[in-house]
């Protein structure tokens, strides 16, 4: 779904909302590529059907907004139309814009293979994935608590019965952080010299305006978590930037 619209004002807004779900049996950002049957990091290569379960790259919902203002400030604007020339070099000319972009996180991948069937070394590529043993769900609470244990690790345990485990190939309730970003910028537009043929662009931009913090997806390789000494579950570092802040000036003739 999109919307736009142009103001009279020198303002525009566009926006778009994406609802979505991938299901395929192979991870689709490079395995389409590269896998040859048998054997391309599924559980049970002659077993397809249970490779069925939503892509790596699934993502439920995506929103992105843009919008462009030119503030009505000065000569022959709305507000302050009738300040001198020498007033509107500073007061007019000035405009904000934005970029605002929310989505879902990407679905978790329990990482590598486990336990007896793996060791076993069999040549159809097959592993064994973890044992589901609980709800797969989420960490609620504080953000300390969440970093150590983003979601519910009693969930999965190793499987160590020369089965080919339970857990599916992408987890359907469980998903990294998503994106909660804003950017922003403030410019002014001042012409001058003969006939107005000479201009300045002065622009400052604010990447991650409020400095919110997405962070990288915990570690899955299952199943020691933080509380027996291990890193299962945790979230050790930071995906994107923190704020950024640049000035830009550009002299036009």
């Amino acid at each position: 779904m999109k919307f736009q619209k142009r103001f009279a004002a020198g303002a525009s807004i566009l926006a778009s909302y994406t609802v979505s779900k991938l299901i395929d049996n192979t991870t689709s950002e490079i395995n389409w590529l590269e896998a040859a049957a048998p054997g391309w990091g599924d559980a049970n290569a002659y077993n397809l059907r249970g490779e069925r379960s939503l892509d790596a790259f699934d993502v439920p919902q995506r929103f992105v907004m843009s919008a462009i203002l030119d503030l009505p400030v000065g000569k022959g604007k709305k507000l302050a139309g009738d300040v001198s020339p020498i007033a509107d070099k500073f007061i007019g000319g000035w405009g904000v814009n934005a970029i605002v972009t929310l989505q879902s996180g990407f679905p978790l991948i329990m990482q590598g293979c486990h336990g007896l069937l793996s060791d076993a070394g069999l040549p159809n590529g097959g592993c064994a994935r973890s044992t589901v043993v609980g709800p797969r769900k989420m960490t609620s609470g504080s953000l300390d608590k969440r970093l150590n244990e983003w979601f519910d690790t009693s969930a999965f345990a190793y499987t160590n019965d020369y089965s080919f485990g339970t857990d599916s190939r992408t987890e359907p309730n469980l998903r990294a952080d998503g994106i909660n970003n804003i950017d922003f910028a403030v410019f002014k537009n001042t012409r001058f010299g003969p006939d107005g043929r000479l201009g300045a662009e002065f622009r400052a931009e604010f990447f991650n305006l409020f400095n919110t913090p997405q962070f990288n997806p915990p570690n899955t390789s299952c199943c020691t978590p933080v509380s027996q000494g291990g890193t299962f579950g945790q979230v050790t570092a930071q995906y994107n930037l923190p704020r950024v802040i640049q000035f830009g000036l550009r002299f036009t003739f």
